[in-house]
């Protein structure tokens, strides 16, 4: 108990209100298929990706 949970939404879609979707819903952050593993490995070690 206590942890936080990271939620990554992986989807097909990348649309401005796809992503805004993904936040409304209490996604963490919101990658487009395929996922670039630079990308993904930034995410879920804390790193910024922009």
């Amino acid at each position: 108990m206590g942890k936080q949970l990271l939620l990554v939404a992986v989807s097909g879609w990348g649309q401005e209100s796809d992503r805004q979707a993904a936040d409304n819903a209490g996604f963490d952050h919101h990658l487009i298929k395929p996922v670039n593993v630079d990308e993904l490995t930034a995410v879920l070690s804390g790193q910024p990706t922009h």
